[in-house]
């Protein structure tokens, strides 16, 4: 096979399958001359010029062999290229014959080394155009340089992909489009190129009108978030997500009683007085415990539910012959004609002892749910409790004990016609009875029927005595809080943080630590609160803490770290007394009776009334409740706030004869 000479790089260099330069026609051969050959035709003598003239004598040309190299390639994006070395029949550059006859090769620059379609158009193939004709002077015809062809081998066809149609034109410059990412893409196994034209896959999305955008950037959040805020602003943020449910209930949303009720409430403070225990004349005097329970009992028209930590309102109870049983026992007795009269009588008790006490109400028509609280939380139900007709509600200190109306000093609260309260109440009741029923568990979240009306964030706005009232009600332990409900703990704390001149607090037993659990450990929660108040905002803290035969020695020691504080350099305003109650010898004989049973605590804001002691197993695995009432700046010419009342009850306690030091306080314990 003959090599014609090309030049490539100032050099000469043969190509494979072509002619050399003389077999080129006349009028592309001075096209295809390499630079070397026109600078020796530029040395040539001139001759005679003219069509009879003779030809010069052609300078012989020089021909240099040389290794066939890759021919340049210019290189796009997108587009597969193939060097000599790796080509195929199908990819080898075609061949043409000049206007001489002979086959000769087409310039590479003639040569269209991408072929990219930029029309939708359908293109014909270079083998079926026409190549143009022009004319010379004389009026021949005379076919361009690259239209007589010959047929080259099918080995030496070059088979354009079907994606990549030839151009009409070759002699026109090819338009090139670069590769758009953003464009329809075909996937090949080995390389990639832009699909098919007319072929896209996914039509073009249409731009999104000003209109559009408003909508989708403002509009829609701004219904997401009105939404939101509502419901922060009503029910507050769940502090979790198993308390959500129970917050989207529908009663609670828009505030629907499934029951009317009443908010305009009548409150009372109650109190049991020990006997032989007196104070001045001067002091305050309230209804007793066992006068509001007798008047409950014959106002009740359809119903009565009690929660107590058991019943012991005879004196054969506890083994005691006196005359001051006498007050439990005419309870025990009315408790028993209510069902004669049509009213039921729902009792949910701790443990599992069917005493006689309640054994005489079931014959009676009373039901009693035990409550198993040992096997289900590992503590005691110590709540105690009454709702009556659900509309009037009892919380206090008392046990249904004859020895709490006559040998325990008590206090409590009574609202008469507050149904709006005593259905909040209520539902902590059903929830006592439901876990008295057989095989009962406490659930992981309480359904929404249980769910709190009231709550530290959304107490109800309720009239106390014609003043206006901000109350809800706790509950304790967290177990037993259902959707919505303030623990028990909380509200303590929560009271403590608002005070801004007093907290005078009287408990029965003050200990900061896990007291009735192994291993015991220090529970400083309460402890430090307090600490902080007095040393921090220099509000008045004062404790009376009851001194009875059953207090712990630890107590004691607890309430001397508390009171150091008082001394200088820090003088915070801490003060702690003991309240002793006494007895005689015969009542020394009665088991766990003289003392100061009360649960409260009363700041110049806030009135807690509770039925807890203050120790950790009170909170963490013991049921308890408690009421919280504040009328801060909502008062009524003439009428005392509940707080009033309280204070004045605290103050009564604290100045009385049955007060002793702190450091008395060895000589009432007898425990370690």
């Amino acid at each position: 096979m003959r090599k014609t000479p090309t030049r490539r790089s100032g050099r000469l260099q043969a190509t494979e399958g072509g002619n050399s330069d003389s077999d080129v026609g006349e009028e592309d051969s001075s096209f295809l001359q390499p630079r070397s050959s026109i600078r020796a035709h530029r040395d040539q003598q001139l001759g005679p010029t003219g069509p009879h003239s003779s030809p010069a004598k052609e300078t012989p040309k020089p021909m240099v062999k040389e290794e066939a190299k890759a021919p340049r390639t210019r290189s796009l994006r997108g587009v597969r290229q193939k060097t000599p070395e790796s080509s195929d029949s199908e990819n080898e550059a075609p061949r043409v014959v000049a206007a001489g006859g002979t086959q000769g090769s087409v310039p590479r620059i003639l040569l269209q080394r991408v072929r990219i379609p930029f029309s939708k158009e359908k293109e014909e193939e270079v083998d079926e155009e026409k190549p143009e004709i022009s004319h010379k002077n004389d009026g021949t015809k005379v076919a361009p340089p690259y239209a007589s062809r010959v047929e080259p081998k099918e080995s030496e066809l070059v088979r354009p992909s079907p994606a990549v149609p030839r151009k009409k034109n070759l002699t026109e410059p090819q338009k090139v489009e670069v590769l758009d990412p953003r464009k329809q893409w075909t996937k090949d196994s080995r390389f990639l190129r832009p699909a098919a034209v007319g072929r896209s896959r996914t039509p073009i999305k249409p731009k999104k009108t000003s209109f559009t955008r408003w909508i989708c950037y403002f509009l829609l959040p701004c219904l997401l978030l009105l939404p939101a805020a509502w419901y922060l602003w009503k029910l507050g943020c769940p502090m979790s997500l198993s308390e959500f449910p129970s917050h989207i209930s529908f009663s609670h949303l828009w505030g629907v009683q499934k029951e009317p009720c009443t908010s305009d409430c009548s409150f009372v403070l109650v109190e049991s007085i020990p006997d032989g225990l007196t104070y001045d004349p001067e002091a305050p005097v309230h209804m007793s415990v066992y006068q509001s329970w007798m008047d409950l009992m014959d106002g009740a028209q359809s119903s009565v539910d009690i929660a107590a930590f058991y019943f012991t309102l005879q004196g054969a109870d506890t083994g005691v012959q006196d005359p001051s049983s006498e007050e439990g026992e005419k309870v025990l007795q009315k408790l028993m004609d209510l069902s004669s009269r049509g009213v039921k009588l729902n009792i949910a008790v701790n443990g599992t002892q069917n005493t006689t006490d309640l054994i005489m109400l079931t014959r009676k028509g009373a039901e009693v749910k035990f409550v198993n609280f040992e096997s289900l939380l590992g503590g005691v139900l110590h709540t105690k409790l009454w709702v009556v007709d659900k509309k009037h509600i009892y919380i206090g200190s008392a046990n249904m004990d004859w020895r709490a109306l006559t040998q325990v000093k008590e206090l409590g609260a009574v609202l008469y016609n507050c149904s709006c309260l005593a259905h909040d109440l209520r539902k902590i009741f059903q929830m006592y009875s439901y876990l008295g029923e057989e095989g009962a568990t406490i659930p992981s979240s309480w359904p929404n029927d249980f769910s709190a009306d009231s709550s530290l964030s959304h107490p109800q706005h309720v009239l106390l005595n014609g003043s206006n009232a901000h109350v809800f009600i706790s509950s304790s332990p967290d177990a037993l809080c259902a959707g919505g409900r303030s623990s028990d703990l909380d509200s303590i704390l929560a009271t403590i943080d608002d005070a801004k001149e007093f907290i005078y607090i009287s408990v029965m037993d003050y200990l900061p630590r896990l007291e009735y659990s192994e291993p015991k450990r220090f529970w400083p929660v309460i402890d430090n609160r307090l600490r902080s108040a007095a040393c921090d905002r220099r509000v008045t803290v004062k404790l009376l803490i009851s001194c009875w035969p059953h207090s712990k020695k630890a107590m004691f020691v607890f309430m001397e770290s508390l009171e150091v504080l008082s001394r200088k350099p820090l003088e915070c305003p801490i003060e702690v007394k003991l309240f002793v109650v006494s007895a005689t010898e015969k009542q020394k004989t009665f088991p766990f009776s003289r003392v100061n049973h009360n649960k409260y605590m009363v700041t110049d804001r806030i009135a807690y009334i509770g039925t807890s002691n203050w120790s950790e197993d009170y909170f963490l695995n013991t049921a308890g409740v408690g009421l919280i009432i504040n009328q801060t700046g909502a008062g009524v010419a003439g009428s005392i706030t509940a707080q009033g009342q309280l204070k004045a009850i605290f103050q009564r306690d604290w100045n009385s004869q049955h007060t002793q030091p702190l450091s008395h306080g060895m000589r009432c314990a007898s425990r370690d």
